[in-house]
């Protein structure tokens, strides 16, 4: 069974003018084929006020559906609605491992909670994941304080291609997608645009390999912003990307 978390949450982003993504749960859920969400339980956050409850509200219903051995897809939202699912998923599962999708490394300051720019340090610090259990792909835009952060606690900046040996000695790994991880000509529906991105099928490709490994326990999708989109095709994206997820957990594909 799937559980689907609706998080419209999106004030973690200090200039409104780049707001939006609060819209991007409930624009990826009409894109998606009714018959695909047969067997999947959809429940959204109700919080969307303050901070520290929203996350709270978030990590207690991951909680619960972890506990129930569902699987989780935490759909945003600014980025920081992952902190919640994280804490939750370091919480449900032991020896956890991160593989964060992002054009940032989102590691520039202590805040907890963090905000979208705060995640993976905050993750870092909490302990949801070992520093050399987290593997950032497609990270083209940081700041000097954030590499100091990544070299310190050897953090790996990687490529798909380093996906496969990543996994080989991981056993509950949490997938974070950050839609900015796709070059702006596939994905301009989203606050933070930055060139030299992804394209979109050689992640759906590795997508679908890493969910036959069975070694993906939850995942979010995050930082969709419909108002800024170009013709749907962000959201598009993030619907396929999301069916993929529901439909690839198979028999293992790295051998």
């Amino acid at each position: 069974m799937y559980t689907i978390i609706k998080i419209p949450f999106d004030k973690c982003i200090v200039e409104k003018e780049r707001r939006g993504t609060a819209l991007g749960p409930e624009s990826i859920l009409k894109e998606l084929k009714f018959g695909i969400l047969k067997n999947t339980n959809i429940i959204e956050v109700k919080e969307l006020d303050d901070f520290e409850k929203m996350h709270k509200e978030v990590e207690d219903i991951a909680k619960k559906e972890n506990k129930k051995k569902n699987f989780v897809i935490g759909l945003g939202g600014d980025h920081s609605i992952s902190y919640g699912l994280m804490k939750a998923f370091a919480g449900s599962y032991k020896n956890t491992a991160l593989i964060y999708f992002d054009a940032h490394l989102d590691c520039e300051d202590d805040f907890l909670p963090p905000t979208h720019e705060d995640i993976v340090r905050a993750a870092v610090n909490e302990k949801f994941f070992k520093p050399e259990d987290i593997l950032i792909i497609g990270a083209r835009k940081f700041y000097p304080k954030e590499l100091v952060f990544i070299k310190e606690k050897e953090i790996k900046l990687g490529r798909l291609e380093d996906i496969e040996s990543f996994l080989k000695d991981k056993n509950n790994v949490y997938i974070s997608l950050d839609i900015d991880v796709f070059d702006p000509e596939f994905a301009p529906g989203t606050g933070y645009l930055e060139n030299n991105g992804l394209k979109p099928e050689p992640v759906i490709q590795i997508i679908k390999k890493m969910m036959k490994t069975e070694k993906i326990r939850g995942i979010d999708i995050v930082e969709v912003s419909p108002p800024k989109d170009k013709n749907n095709i962000t959201v598009r994206l993030a619907t396929e990307i999301l069916v993929e997820f529901l439909t690839n957990r198979a028999e293992k594909a790295f051998v």
